[in-house]
Protein backbone atom coordinates (compact mmCIF):
# COMPACT_ATOMS: atom_id res chain seq x y z
CA UNK A 1 0.00 0.00 0.00
CA UNK A 2 2.66 2.36 0.79
CA UNK A 3 4.05 2.55 -3.03
CA UNK A 4 0.26 3.73 -3.74
CA UNK A 5 0.68 6.38 -1.58
CA UNK A 6 3.32 8.77 -3.67
CA UNK A 7 1.54 10.62 -5.96
CA UNK A 8 3.10 10.53 -9.79
CA UNK A 9 5.15 13.60 -9.01
CA UNK A 10 7.65 12.28 -6.45
CA UNK A 11 7.67 8.93 -8.23
CA UNK A 12 8.98 10.92 -10.60
CA UNK A 13 11.39 12.86 -8.12
CA UNK A 14 12.32 9.16 -6.68
CA UNK A 15 13.21 7.57 -10.17
CA UNK A 16 15.31 11.06 -11.23
CA UNK A 17 17.09 10.45 -7.47
CA UNK A 18 17.98 6.52 -8.19
CA UNK A 19 19.30 7.50 -11.83
CA UNK A 20 21.23 10.19 -10.31
CA UNK A 21 22.71 8.17 -7.66
CA UNK A 22 23.63 5.24 -9.72
CA UNK A 23 25.65 7.54 -12.32
CA UNK A 24 27.37 8.43 -9.32
CA UNK A 25 28.41 5.80 -7.75
CA UNK A 26 29.79 4.58 -11.20
CA UNK A 27 31.94 7.25 -11.09
CA UNK A 28 33.02 6.79 -7.30
CA UNK A 29 33.60 3.00 -8.31
CA UNK A 30 35.56 4.04 -11.48
CA UNK A 31 37.37 6.27 -9.09
CA UNK A 32 37.76 3.96 -6.41
CA UNK A 33 39.42 0.90 -8.38
CA UNK A 34 42.07 3.37 -10.01
CA UNK A 35 42.80 4.98 -6.03
CA UNK A 36 43.19 1.41 -4.86
CA UNK A 37 45.09 0.20 -7.39
CA UNK A 38 47.83 3.03 -7.72
CA UNK A 39 47.58 2.07 -3.42
CA UNK A 40 48.54 -1.37 -3.69
CA UNK A 41 51.18 -0.97 -6.19
CA UNK A 42 52.95 1.94 -4.29
CA UNK A 43 52.68 -0.56 -1.13
CA UNK A 44 54.16 -3.39 -3.45
CA UNK A 45 56.59 -1.23 -4.19
CA UNK A 46 57.93 0.23 -0.72
CA UNK A 47 56.80 -3.35 0.78
CA UNK A 48 59.74 -4.77 -1.17
CA UNK A 49 62.27 -1.96 -0.62
CA UNK A 50 61.88 -2.53 2.97
CA UNK A 51 61.50 -5.97 3.02
CA UNK A 52 65.05 -6.16 1.25
CA UNK A 53 66.35 -3.85 3.89
CA UNK A 54 65.00 -6.22 6.75
CA UNK A 55 66.23 -9.14 5.51
CA UNK A 56 68.73 -8.82 2.63
CA UNK A 57 70.48 -11.74 3.29
CA UNK A 58 67.82 -14.44 3.30
CA UNK A 59 65.59 -14.55 0.33
CA UNK A 60 63.00 -16.44 1.81
CA UNK A 61 62.40 -14.47 4.95
CA UNK A 62 62.26 -11.22 2.59
CA UNK A 63 59.60 -12.92 0.49
CA UNK A 64 57.56 -13.61 3.68
CA UNK A 65 58.27 -9.90 5.22
CA UNK A 66 57.29 -8.38 1.86
CA UNK A 67 53.84 -10.42 1.02
CA UNK A 68 52.97 -9.74 4.64
CA UNK A 69 53.49 -5.98 3.96
CA UNK A 70 51.76 -5.80 0.71
CA UNK A 71 48.78 -8.20 2.22
CA UNK A 72 48.49 -5.31 5.01
CA UNK A 73 48.63 -2.26 2.72
CA UNK A 74 46.04 -4.07 0.22
CA UNK A 75 43.55 -4.43 3.22
CA UNK A 76 43.77 -0.55 4.17
CA UNK A 77 43.29 0.20 0.55
CA UNK A 78 39.96 -1.64 0.95
CA UNK A 79 39.05 0.31 4.45
CA UNK A 80 39.63 3.21 2.26
CA UNK A 81 37.63 2.47 -0.46
CA UNK A 82 34.57 1.17 1.93
CA UNK A 83 34.41 4.52 3.94
CA UNK A 84 34.38 6.34 0.20
CA UNK A 85 31.70 4.24 -0.75
CA UNK A 86 29.69 4.80 2.99
CA UNK A 87 30.53 8.29 1.99
CA UNK A 88 28.58 8.24 -0.85
CA UNK A 89 25.75 6.40 0.26
CA UNK A 90 25.43 9.46 2.57
CA UNK A 91 25.74 11.83 0.75
CA UNK A 92 23.15 10.21 -1.71
CA UNK A 93 20.26 9.74 1.39
CA UNK A 94 21.01 13.29 2.93
CA UNK A 95 20.50 14.22 -1.02
CA UNK A 96 16.97 12.43 -1.27
CA UNK A 97 16.11 14.46 2.32
CA UNK A 98 16.94 17.65 0.79
CA UNK A 99 14.67 16.62 -2.69
CA UNK A 100 11.78 15.85 -0.27
CA UNK A 101 11.89 19.11 1.32
CA UNK A 102 12.28 20.71 -1.91
CA UNK A 103 9.01 18.82 -2.71
CA UNK A 104 7.29 20.61 -0.37
CA UNK A 105 8.07 24.20 -1.49
CA UNK A 106 5.51 23.36 -4.37
CA UNK A 107 2.31 24.26 -2.42
CA UNK A 108 -0.08 22.99 -5.05
CA UNK A 109 1.99 19.59 -5.39
CA UNK A 110 2.52 18.96 -2.59
CA UNK A 111 -1.12 20.09 -1.25
CA UNK A 112 -2.48 17.34 -3.76
CA UNK A 113 0.33 15.07 -2.53
CA UNK A 114 -1.47 15.52 1.14
CA UNK A 115 -4.71 15.00 -0.07
CA UNK A 116 -3.71 11.57 -1.76
CA UNK A 117 -1.77 10.57 0.61
CA UNK A 118 -5.04 11.19 3.07
CA UNK A 119 -7.07 9.52 1.33
CA UNK A 120 -5.12 6.21 0.78
CA UNK A 121 -3.95 6.27 4.00
CA UNK A 122 -7.56 5.73 5.07
CA UNK A 123 -7.47 2.37 3.97
CA UNK A 124 -4.93 1.22 6.55
CA UNK A 125 -7.38 2.75 9.61
CA UNK A 126 -10.36 0.41 10.23
CA UNK A 127 -11.75 3.12 13.35
CA UNK A 128 -14.71 5.32 11.82
CA UNK A 129 -12.60 8.35 13.78
CA UNK A 130 -9.71 9.02 12.09
CA UNK A 131 -6.66 11.43 13.47
CA UNK A 132 -4.51 13.56 10.59
CA UNK A 133 -1.21 14.35 12.49
CA UNK A 134 0.77 17.20 10.40
CA UNK A 135 4.50 19.15 11.25
CA UNK A 136 3.75 22.22 12.79
CA UNK A 137 4.63 23.97 9.20
CA UNK A 138 1.78 21.63 7.32
CA UNK A 139 -0.42 22.70 10.06
CA UNK A 140 -0.37 26.40 9.52
CA UNK A 141 0.00 25.87 5.81
CA UNK A 142 -2.78 23.47 4.98
CA UNK A 143 -4.91 23.78 7.77
CA UNK A 144 -7.79 25.56 6.29
CA UNK A 145 -6.89 24.10 2.58
CA UNK A 146 -10.05 21.54 3.34
CA UNK A 147 -7.10 18.84 3.37
CA UNK A 148 -9.74 16.18 5.08
CA UNK A 149 -12.98 17.20 2.78
CA UNK A 150 -10.97 16.41 -0.32
CA UNK A 151 -9.54 13.19 0.74
CA UNK A 152 -12.83 12.01 1.94
CA UNK A 153 -14.11 12.78 -1.68
CA UNK A 154 -11.46 11.15 -3.14
CA UNK A 155 -11.81 8.13 -1.12
CA UNK A 156 -15.37 7.84 -0.99
CA UNK A 157 -15.40 6.70 2.52
CA UNK A 158 -17.96 7.16 5.53
CA UNK A 159 -14.98 8.73 8.44
CA UNK A 160 -14.77 10.97 10.57
CA UNK A 161 -11.53 13.04 10.12
CA UNK A 162 -9.74 15.61 12.47
CA UNK A 163 -6.80 16.74 12.67
CA UNK A 164 -4.57 15.95 16.10
CA UNK A 165 -3.85 19.08 18.08
CA UNK A 166 -0.01 17.40 18.37
CA UNK A 167 1.82 18.25 15.61
CA UNK A 168 4.73 15.01 14.64
CA UNK A 169 8.28 15.83 13.70
CA UNK A 170 8.89 15.80 9.83
CA UNK A 171 10.20 16.86 6.73
CA UNK A 172 6.97 16.03 5.30
CA UNK A 173 3.32 14.10 4.59
CA UNK A 174 1.20 12.61 7.23
CA UNK A 175 0.48 10.30 10.47
CA UNK A 176 -2.65 8.72 10.15
CA UNK A 177 -4.48 7.72 13.52
CA UNK A 178 -7.08 5.93 15.19
CA UNK A 179 -9.30 8.10 17.76
CA UNK A 180 -7.45 5.95 20.72
CA UNK A 181 -4.22 6.35 18.90
CA UNK A 182 -3.51 2.09 18.77
CA UNK A 183 -3.86 1.71 15.06
CA UNK A 184 -1.08 4.11 12.66
CA UNK A 185 -0.64 4.83 9.25
CA UNK A 186 3.08 6.26 9.23
CA UNK A 187 3.04 8.12 5.36
CA UNK A 188 5.85 10.79 6.42
CA UNK A 189 8.93 11.52 4.29
CA UNK A 190 10.80 9.73 7.05
CA UNK A 191 8.66 6.29 6.59
CA UNK A 192 8.89 6.28 3.08
CA UNK A 193 12.51 7.06 3.14
CA UNK A 194 13.12 3.88 5.19
CA UNK A 195 11.24 1.51 2.57
CA UNK A 196 13.25 3.79 -0.17
CA UNK A 197 16.59 3.21 1.87
CA UNK A 198 17.50 -0.51 0.94
CA UNK A 199 16.16 0.30 -2.78
CA UNK A 200 19.08 2.75 -3.21
CA UNK A 201 21.27 0.84 -1.30
CA UNK A 202 20.99 -2.16 -3.20
CA UNK A 203 21.20 0.32 -6.43
CA UNK A 204 24.29 1.78 -5.30
CA UNK A 205 25.80 -1.08 -3.98
CA UNK A 206 25.08 -3.27 -7.42
CA UNK A 207 26.92 -0.78 -9.09
CA UNK A 208 29.97 0.18 -6.65
CA UNK A 209 30.21 -3.53 -6.30
CA UNK A 210 30.24 -4.92 -9.78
Amino acid sequence: MEEGLLSSGLEKLIEDIIKESTAKAQEVRKQGLAGVEESIQRAKDEATREADQIARGTRTEASAVRNRLVSREKQRARLAYLAEKNRIVNEILDDVKARFRDFTQDKSSYRSYLVKTIARGLEGIPSENVRVALSKRDMERFKEARLLEDALAIARIKKELRFDSQPITTAGGVMLMSEDGKIRTDCTFEAKLRLLQPQLLAEISKTLFA
